[in-house]
């Protein structure tokens, strides 16, 4: 399997805390990390690179450099804005086969139905930010929500963790 990772705002998850290391049933999966401040060429993270993101168009940047990659990859995963910028990206061409996007809450502002690859967006039930729950209805867009979950469940082991990975093995059918 080749994955695709984009990370947060603050460049998380680290590669040890990458539920893609938690694959099982796939030979050693070819993952290949990137960070928004990479996509963007600036070197800085945290709210000033959000900022950059909303502001100044860096979703429509980011995306633009994700979907000029010449590889391809079957699961895409991005956390918080990093979902955003893959979902733009692949909606720019960026060649994947599933898309999985967590605690992507800027997707509050794009229509489901416009996602034409298999996705699963994935958001904590106390996550303020999250878009409605009838956001997904009526897409090929699987939405899960984690009940008792915030903003950042997937930087902390816990029960959401777990949930939410069970979440991502049925969608990518290694169950």
């Amino acid at each position: 399997m080749r994955l695709l990772i984009v990370t947060d705002i603050h460049g998380r998850p680290g590669h040890n805390h990458c539920l893609s290391r938690r694959l099982t049933g796939v030979e050693r999966p070819i993952a290949r990390t990137i960070s928004l401040s990479d996509l963007l060429d600036v070197d800085y993270t945290g709210e000033r690179l959000h900022r950059e993101l909303v502001e100044n168009h860096g979703f429509d940047r980011a995306a633009e450099r994700l979907a000029g990659l010449s590889e391809t990859a079957d699961v895409a995963l991005g956390y918080s804005a990093g979902g955003t910028a893959l979902w733009h990206g692949v909606l720019r061409g960026l060649v994947v086969d599933r898309l999985i996007c967590l605690s992507s809450t800027r997707l509050r502002d794009v229509r489901a139905s416009m996602m034409p690859k298999p996705s699963l967006v994935v958001f904590g039930k106390n996550d303020p930010n999250r878009p409605p729950d009838q956001w997904a209805r009526g897409s090929a867009v699987q939405s899960y929500i984690v009940p008792d979950a915030g903003h950042d469940f997937y930087a902390n082991e816990g029960q959401a963790l777990s949930l939410c990975f069970a979440k991502i093995t049925a969608f990518l059918d290694l169950v």
